[in-house]
């Protein structure tokens, strides 16, 4: 179950990227979670990279759609703001808000497209299309490498995370951390939201924002459209509830907070990108520890063998969950979402996969696989979905010597 969706793809140190692991466990069925790379070539050579991670909820259909067309929206702005077509002629403010513009063309494109399909003239078929990515909701986190300038933009919308992995000069890993989680538990937005909103005082309650854990995100057309789009939604088309109360939308903003780092190929940095599931698990200092080990091990120049998968275990039934899946009555909810050093355990070539399995139990079969058999929909109970890559920097084989 942990391999099933693992891949690992070799670029090679040209680009000051050597390698890059991915791995998509779900929880919900369908996933809610999708991922998608990239790469822009000049005369044969890549000149930059995108990695993207999309974290859903209250539905697949928003995340797929950045999936879909999340990159081209970049690619597009970043070729406008340059003379001759390429993102290394750009300023870099200018490239910040060249990605900052495609998040909230991009969004603005599925809320406008839904709110037509609500009041205009739609087939039941065609509004139900449109509807979907503009009801459900995604976070966006996603990374834009230049590899010449070794410049790496972040850039993130809710609370998916990225951490880089650096050696101090003393030669000890370090976790960096290169985006923030947006949530009602952020103070920076609570009180961005407080001055938009500065007559709704119960706006952000429990950490959560009218109910919502993030406080940025794509679609979520229940936290963004007028009380009238809404209400005629459930006209119309069976929308569901609105979200109360609702006095002042747009409560959600797409936009992005984009931040800036120079990567230090030379000294074997690596990224780790990942949904809120692998969060729920792991510190920051945990998953860039782990990583640090996992070089110890394995060599990050060389392919990783095709999984070799079992057959997927059967799942535990529906009836015995309420029974199984907390045998012992005194351990705490939290205490299964907290990941136990003492059971790290190196198992995996795949870095990605490496970092699920820790944060799931890692030596601690039990653990382990009592949170991978719990079939939808409970598993959400114990476990969100979880998709994570690694992306491993570097120029040649002397940063892999000096690893």
């Amino acid at each position: 179950m942990l391999r099933r969706s693992e891949d690992s793809q070799m670029i090679g140190s040209g680009s000051g990227v050597l390698r890059y692991d991915t791995m998509q466990l779900p929880s919900n069925s369908i996933s809610e979670d999708d991922c998608l790379s990239a790469t822009g070539r000049e005369d044969g050579e890549i000149e930059w990279m995108l990695f993207g991670i999309y974290d859903g909820h209250a539905g697949w259909e928003t995340a797929a759609a950045l999936r879909d067309y999340l990159f081209i929206y970049i690619a597009y702005e970043l070729e406008a703001i340059s003379s001759t077509g390429a993102p290394s002629d750009a300023a870099p403010q200018d490239v910040d808000r060249a990605i900052e513009k495609a998040f909230l063309k991009l969004d603005k494109e599925i809320m406008d497209q839904g709110a037509t399909a609500i009041t205009g003239p739609s087939f039941l078929n065609e509004a139900m299309s449109r509807l979907g990515p503009a009801y459900s909701g995604s976070c966006a986190l996603v990374s834009y490498y230049h590899t010449e300038s070794q410049i790496l933009k972040v850039a993130c919308t809710g609370d998916s995370r990225a951490v880089l992995g650096r050696r101090n000069a003393a030669g000890e890993w370090e976790a960096i951390a290169l985006s923030s989680d947006q949530t009602g538990h952020n103070k920076d937005e609570v009180a961005r939201l407080h001055k938009e909103h500065p007559d709704e005082p119960k706006l952000v309650k429990d950490g959560r924002v009218l109910g919502l854990m993030v406080s940025r995100a794509f679609g979520d057309g229940r936290w963004k459209w007028s009380r009238q789009v809404q209400e005629e939604a459930q006209r119309r088309f069976f929308g569901p509830p609105l979200r109360e109360p609702l006095i002042s939308p747009p409560y959600l903003t797409a936009l992005p907070v984009v931040t800036t780092t120079k990567i230090e190929p030379e000294n074997g940095d690596f990224l780790i990108m990942a949904s809120d599931g692998l969060w729920d698990h792991l510190t920051s200092e945990q998953a860039v520890d782990l990583v640090s080990q996992w070089l110890k091990t394995y060599d990050v120049t060389k392919d990783v063998s095709p999984p070799d998968l079992a057959p997927t275990p059967n799942a535990i039934p529906a009836r015995e969950i309420s029974s199984r899946r907390n045998p012992n009555p005194n351990m705490a909810y939290t205490d299964i979402r907290t990941a136990d050093a003492k059971h790290f355990v190196m198992r995996d070539e795949n870095a990605a996969t490496h970092l699920t399995r820790n944060a799931l139990g890692g030596g601690n079969e039990d653990m382990l696989a009592g949170l991978l058999t719990v079939s939808p929909p409970y598993s959400r109970n114990v476990r969100d979905d979880i998709t994570v890559n690694v992306i491993f920097f570097g120029k040649d084989d002397t940063t892999i010597q000096n690893l």
